[in-house]
């Protein structure tokens, strides 16, 4: 057993300038302008993200040291919230949440 461990750790030191060179990269996509992005600050803490290009709405936390990010009905935001309401146009005023319904045993 001891034999076989010592035989792994050979290995792993020998394979490992070779994993280390693989090169890394990183894709990314700098948009030509900022997109009409919408943030609705409830207070110190949270805010509402509304995001026109995807169509999406999040619920943005922050503290001192950390962040979280949720996202949120669109509909039902722009529905209970007024001041959402005229960012988000793409979805109809009377548009209903569809109902979530308990799976059955």
């Amino acid at each position: 057993m001891r034999r076989m461990r010592q035989s792994l750790l050979r290995c792993a030191v020998l394979l490992l300038p070779l994993v280390g060179c693989i090169p890394s990269h990183v894709d990314y996509v700098k948009l030509p302008e900022a997109g009409k992005f919408a943030l609705i600050n409830i207070d110190g803490r949270l805010a509402y993200l509304i995001d026109p290009r995807t169509e999406s709405c999040f619920l943005v936390t922050s503290g001192s040291s950390n962040h979280a990010l949720a996202h949120v009905p669109c509909d039902k935001l722009k529905r209970n919230l007024p001041e959402a309401a005229t960012f988000i146009t793409w979805v109809p005023g009377d548009a209903e949440a569809p109902a979530v319904s308990a799976p059955t045993p």
